[in-house]
This record gives structure tokens, C-alpha cells and sequence, in this order.
């Protein structure tokens, strides 16, 4: 993506006309075609029967407009303008071709309203506005896409408000009796799905040089910051998809219940990716508070079934990485025991998502240092846990036995088995690659992962 410093606004001022004529266009052909339908259906649920009109709610309703032509003007880099309007096509056109496909109309009708200035922006809704074009929700959406942008513009209670504000915005479609709660849920699957297809790694590049102090040309040649955004956003995703899922099922309490709690559970780990929160879940023994077993239980059900499965690929799940070091995946205690690694331990785990067995748990020298799956490993947590892990071993006692684990034993364990082999052996990377990859021939190393290590390496050379 280019960074390339946009210096005139002639760009900013360019995507704003193309988004309000590309809106204008599809929006009002959309329209005029259900409207030329002899029926057009709604889709309410029961509840929505008990949402109030609130007729201040017009304020930050309307306000949409100001932003539409804004936002494109708090893009201060090319990459990020470009990948803002990619977005708005995105979002835009799928939206247009839902409005034909599936035409919705709003089936409330809005009480009057006395207050001057209410009566004046509810006129113009009423003469500009339609009562089609219902699903997904444009002002949600649009919503969306003005927070991703104007979210890294501000701080402190600037950004409160603005992110109340937008909330609003999109709360505000119920309020003034414009859309259904329907038309909301689609319009965050969608802007989500804009999110994912377009990532805006400027965003990320933000967050880690207000984090880290690295300007960020030098974090283009360092990580892919984007990765752990794309997961975070995966997740939201089915988080959403589970949402709308739950509200289907209305009247059935269980299932709507349980796709709730799994929609829930989806936006709090994704939350977690987002903020590379690390220890979202286990404490410094490895052990998970009662609490968050039962919040993220469908998580780790889901993690429990994928580890079960995995795990019969990589046999054996525990490899002798160096004389009495072991490295793979997470065992049960049964296995510790047969192969009997059940005392004189030094542990390291690196899973964030599973329970340590209370085997490895219990034992004096266990060390949690817990690391998001597939996601990328911040490099200052990298430099501490080869360093720990490379003293460790070489202060084993000649009773005791390592063991490096992960989950599953493909990608964040052996991340730390080729920098552990590359300094103990006084190897380059590849061959410590080769190394490595010749007692493990399932393991996984992405781009990502490969850049931190050299990262790791030049700086303990």
C-alpha cells in the first residue's frame, strides 16, 4: 500500500465527489425500482413493536451528510484515501445489488413531531429519503467506515465523543423510525466483510508507531501489522453472522441463547486480537479464573475439538528438539507420564487459548508465556521469551527436561525452536529452518513469522 503524504486535497476532495455521486446514482435507481414494485414485503421482529421514536435522535442522524463529505478529507495518506474508497464501492454496490435482489420496505409509520427544528430535518427525510432500500442499513454502514477512518484522527474524550456520536448515528435508524433492527445487522456483516477484503494496514501502522516509537517506514520491513486486524475482524464477522442468527431464531429461547453467547464470545476474542491482549484468558500459572471458563466456553470447546484433530497429524506431538528439550504441541498428563517427562520439568507455554495440565501447571519452574494463535508476535515479547527460554536451558540441572509447547504444536513452538536451535547451534536462519523442519516436517512458518526472526536474530547478534 502506498504511504505516499497526499499534500493538496485535490484527492480528498476527488473521493468525496465520486462517493456522493457514486451513492447518489445507486441509491436513487434502487429506490425508484422498488418503489415500481406493485408489493414490497418488511421484516420486522416482534420486538421492535418496543422501540420508542425518539425524535432528538434526527440530529445525529442527519449529521451522516456531514461526514459523508468530510471523512474523505482526514485521509492524510494515499494508501489510506485509496482503501477508503474501495471500501465505500465496496459497501455501496453490494448494497445496491441487495436492494434489487431483495427489496424491504419500512413498515412503521412515524408519529408526528411538533418541535421547529425536528420538524424541519423530518421533512426533508421524508422528501429525500426512502422508505426502501432498506437492507443492508447505508447510514449503519457508512457509520462504520467513518469510524474506521476518523478513529485514528483522535484521542482521549474527542474520541469518546466522536465514537458515541457515530454510535448514535447508527442507533439513530431505529430512533426516527427509518430501519428495521434487520437492516443493521446486514449493514455490520457487510461493512465487516469490507473490512476483511480491504485491510488498511495505515491503521495498524498507526497504532504501533504511537505504541513502539518506530516511524512506519521501518515497520513495513519489520511485520505485517495488519494480521492481527484481519483476525480481529474474522472474528467480528462470525460474531455477527451468530448475532443475526440468534435473532432469527425469535421465540426459540435456547437456541437463541446459545448463538448469543457464541456471538458475544466472537466479539470479545476479537476484541483481544485486536488489542494483541495476550493474556485475555490465562493467569501467570496457566490456569483460566472460573468466570472466563464459562464465558469462553464455546471458544474453548472449539479450540479443544481442533487440537484433538491436529494433533493426530503431528506424530509424535512432542519432538527431542536438542538433548532433553522437547518441543510440540500441548499433551495430556497421561502422555507426560509415558513418556516420562511427569517430574524435574522446566515448562514454557505459549498457548493462549487451552488450560495448562495441571501436570505442567504444578511444576516449580512452569512459565506462561501465552501468544495469540496465527497471529503475529509483537517483538519485544519475542526477544523475552528466546531469552528466558535459551537461559533456561542452559541452566538445566541434569535431572531436569525442557519442554517448549504450544497447542498445536505447528507454528508458535517451533517459532521458538529455530531461534533456540539458530543461537545454541550458531546457525543462520535457514539452516536452522532445515534444522528444525527435519524433526517436525508439519510445521508452519509464514511470512510474518519468518520476518520476526530475523528481527530476533539481528538483534542479539
Amino acid at each position: 500500500m502506498d504511504e505516499k503524504q497526499l499534500k493538496k486535497v485535490g484527492g480528498q476532495l476527488l473521493v468525496a465527489i465520486y462517493c456522493l455521486l457514486f451513492f447518489q446514482l445507486t441509491y436513487s435507481y434502487t429506490a425508484a425500482y422498488a418503489s415500481s414494485l406493485a408489493a414490497v414485503p418488511s421484516f420486522v421482529f416482534d420486538f421492535e413493536q418496543y422501540i420508542p421514536f425518539v425524535p432528538w435522535m434526527i440530529l445525529p442522524y442527519m449529521s451522516s451528510g456531514l461526514f459523508f463529505f468530510l471523512v474523505p478529507f482526514y485521509c492524510r495518506l494515499k494508501g489510506e484515501l485509496l482503501c477508503y474508497a474501495k471500501r465505500f464501492t465496496f459497501v455501496t454496490l453490494i448494497a445496491a445489488l441487495c436492494f434489487l435482489l431483495f427489496p424491504l420496505r419500512f413498515s412503521f409509520d412515524r408519529p408526528s413531531v411538533e418541535y421547529p427544528l425536528f420538524t424541519i430535518f423530518f421533512s426533508f427525510l421524508k422528501e429525500y429519503d426512502s422508505p426502501f432500500n432498506q437492507a443492508p442499513s447505508l447510514h449503519v454502514a457508512y457509520a462504520c467506515l467513518f469510524w474506521s477512518v476518523l478513529r485514528w484522527k483522535f484521542n482521549g474524550w474527542k474520541k469518546i465523543i466522536l465514537g458515541i456520536w457515530l454510535l448514535l448515528m447508527g442507533l439513530g435508524t431505529l430512533a426516527v423510525y427509518q430501519h428495521h433492527v434487520i437492516d443493521l445487522l446486514t449493514a455490520c456483516l457487510l461493512v465487516q466483510v469490507s473490512f476483511i477484503l480491504f485491510p488498511n494496514a495505515i491503521e495498524q501502522r498507526h497504532k504501533l508507531r504511537q505504541k513502539s516509537g518506530v516511524d512506519s517506514q521501518k515497520l513495513d520491513d519489520r511485520l505485517p501489522a495488519v494480521r492481527n486486524q484481519q483476525l480481529a475482524n474474522s472474528y467480528y464477522l462470525i460474531g455477527w453472522i451468530f448475532m443475526l442468527l440468534a435473532l432469527l431464531c425469535e421465540g426459540y429461547v435456547l437456541p437463541l441463547i446459545v448463538f448469543a453467547w457464541v456471538a458475544f464470545v466472537c466479539f470479545a476474542v476479537g476484541y483481544n486480537y485486536l488489542r494483541g491482549n495476550t493474556r485475555f484468558l490465562k493467569d501467570h500459572r496457566g490456569r483460566i479464573p472460573l468466570i472466563k471458563k464459562v464465558f469462553y466456553a464455546p471458544y474453548q470447546f472449539a479450540y479443544r475439538l481442533m487440537w484433538r484433530f491436529f494433533r493426530k497429524k503431528n506424530n509424535p506431538p512432542l519432538m527431542e528438539l536438542l538433548p532433553r528439550c522437547y518441543v510440540g504441541s500441548r499433551l495430556n498428563a497421561w502422555e507426560f507420564v509415558a513418556l516420562g517427562l511427569d517430574r524435574n520439568l522446566v515448562v514454557f507455554d505459549l498457548a493462549a487459548e487451552l488450560e495448562e495440565v495441571k501436570l505442567l501447571g504444578a511444576m516449580e519452574k512452569y512459565y506462561s508465556f501465552p501468544l495469540l494463535d496465527i497471529a503475529e508476535t509483537d517483538v519485544h515479547d519475542a526477544q523475552v521469551i528466546i531469552e528466558a527460554i535459551v537461559s533456561g536451558y542452559s541452566t538445566l540441572d541434569e535431572h531436569e527436561n525442557m519442554v517448549i509447547h504450544c497447542t498445536m504444536g505447528y507454528s508458535r513452538s517451533m517459532i521458538f525452536a529455530v531461534l533456540m536451535t539458530q543461537e545454541l547451534l550458531s546457525l543462520d536462519l535457514n539452516k536452522a529452518i532445515d534444522q528444525v523442519k527435519s524433526i517436525n516436517r508439519h510445521m508452519v512458518l509464514q511470512d510474518h513469522a519468518i520476518q520476526l526472526m530475523k528481527i530476533i536474530i539481528a538483534s542479539r547478534s
